[in-house]
């Protein structure tokens, strides 16, 4: 009898079942993971590819242009400087972009609300902290009372750019009777960093 082709015929079904053992879990493996329910899968923070808007933005706003006013027109550097420094607060609220500019000459922050479309966006106020704002000029004391403003930018990166063009109603003086007697609208360019 020949026990050396038995020896061998053995170790051949041990490396068999060896391998039919490890097909098994494989197969059992897959089947439990197929098995599991699909959940759907939402980015827990915002991309690192795509920039956002969202943060705290400073930097200089430029007048660059003024509109009517009446006699409030000829005095504008005396409440509205040409350079000025700004700081916004951005934030979205689902699809509604939120944010508040302050402006460092005047302190005036106003509110504002709109959209945004890959790295351009467009709102409008919603509020200011004070609207009324007297000024001295030739003609007597005037009240400029802020009728609207909007902001126009786009952003890169760390850089956001744009204009916000602010209209005020010109009215005369607040004791007695006011009439109002003419409009102002101001325009600003701004340049702004990523705080």
């Amino acid at each position: 009898m020949d026990f050396d082709g038995a020896r061998f015929l053995h170790e051949t079904v041990g490396m068999m079942r060896t391998g039919a053992v490890r097909v098994v879990m494989i197969l059992f493996t897959v089947v439990a993971i197929g098995c599991q329910e699909s959940r759907p899968v939402s980015p827990a923070a915002a991309s690192l590819f795509v920039p956002s808007i969202q943060g705290v933005w400073s930097g200089p706003l430029t007048l660059v242009s003024t509109s009517g006013g009446e006699c409030v027109g000829s005095v504008i550097p005396s409440f509205l400087p040409t350079n000025d420094l700004g700081t916004v607060s951005v934030a979205l609220n689902g699809t509604e972009l939120l944010a508040t500019l302050t402006m460092e000459s005047t302190g005036l922050a106003c509110k504002y609300s709109g959209t945004s479309t890959g790295t351009s966006l467009a709102m409008n106020a919603t509020s200011c902290d004070r609207t009324g704002l007297l000024v001295q000029c030739v003609g007597g004391t005037r009240e400029l009372r802020l009728v609207g403003s909007s902001v126009i930018g786009t952003w890169s990166g760390n850089q956001f750019t744009g204009v916000t063009t602010s209209t005020y109603n010109v009215f005369t003086p607040p004791e007695g009777r006011q009439d109002g007697v003419g409009s102002l609208v101001a325009t600003h360019s701004f340049t702004a960093a990523r705080q």
